[in-house]
């Protein structure tokens, strides 16, 4: 294990960069921000039933801690000032320098600090664009996007598929989190995936790209004690990309995603998303089930059936 011995500093003096070791936000603040989402009870019967799909067991005062992680994260984009010296593995080094040199596709979670994660390997050279979907509150998004426009974070909202298409074939890396909830995957070909053993929507984005273009493809994961590590899921070179390696693609990913949820789980910010919303298992939540047709959850005891 290595450390990048060049401290990478903010381009611009007034922006701040990140700290690695996350010592500077506030910890009391989180922990206050913490205790308020954690009595307030927002979230909690989707936390609850996320563990219960996923067969896991909740620590106590689970909740807690995973709003103590998130808000030490947004503190840590706001307020940090030290330059990163993230800590690559001889391994990872060598797929940083593939990310630089080419097409790339990098599949991300919401685990941990993924913003940093972005910044930072744009940072290290790395030619990065990223998509995402607009926050519903006007004043969030606006402050989000201000935030990753001052870390240098390129992110696309309109047009994403021609953009990310035209991103890879001009040499670029495209990043995208992969672990969320996708209406998209509903409309017209469903792209079906197993997490924890239950089927979960899969945005086909990423399948698309790599049905049009040729490029290796990684999970990026900025780990709790400052490791970025970064994890080959496959590649599309010249082999015909078909459903059998759509599906391997589907696999690993999911296989790398459940390994970070049973380590770290306090770190996965999935768990506050209905993840299993085409299961009809949240109570309230409007589910989408086939073109325009919706229907709501009237009834969670009942355990889903798994197809």
């Amino acid at each position: 294990m290595e450390t990048l011995k060049t401290p990478i500093s903010s381009p611009n003096p007034r922006v701040p960069a990140f700290s690695a070791a996350y010592r500077l936000p506030p910890v009391a603040f989180s922990a206050l921000l913490a205790t308020l989402f954690y009595l307030s009870g927002i979230r909690r019967s989707i936390v609850d039933r996320n563990f219960d799909l996923m067969g896991l067991h909740q620590p106590p005062f689970f909740r807690w801690k995973l709003a103590f992680h998130l808000f030490q994260d947004a503190f840590s984009l706001f307020l940090s000032r030290a330059a990163p010296n993230p800590r690559l593995s001889q391994r990872s080094q060598a797929h940083l320098a593939t990310l630089r040199r080419g097409p790339s596709l990098l599949l991300a979670a919401h685990f941990h600090n993924w913003e940093a994660q972005a910044s930072v390997l744009t940072r290290l050279g790395v030619p990065l664009l990223g998509a995402a979907r607009p926050l519903a509150a006007p004043w969030a998004e606006r402050l989000l996007r201000a935030l990753r426009a001052r870390h240098s974070v390129p992110v696309v909202h309109e047009a994403v598929p021609r953009r990310a298409l035209r991103h890879l074939r001009a040499g670029g890396c495209f990043g995208f989190l992969w672990d969320q909830h996708s209406p998209a995957s509903l409309k017209g070909n469903p792209e079906p995936g197993t997490f924890f053993g239950r089927p979960v929507s899969l945005n086909p984005l990423p399948l698309v790209l790599l049905e049009n273009e040729s490029c290796p493809v990684y999970f990026g994961i900025w780990l709790p004690g400052g490791e970025l590590r970064l994890v080959p899921l496959g590649a599309r070179l010249h082999e015909p990309f078909d459903e059998s390696a759509r599906a391997r693609l589907e696999r690993r990913y999911h296989r790398v995603l459940e390994v970070l949820v049973r380590r770290h789980p306090q770190y996965w910010y999935g768990f506050l998303h209905a993840r299993f919303k085409t299961l009809g298992a949240y109570r309230g939540h409007r589910e989408q089930v086939t073109g325009d047709r919706e229907h709501k959850t009237q009834n969670t005891e009942q355990e889903p059936p798994v197809q």
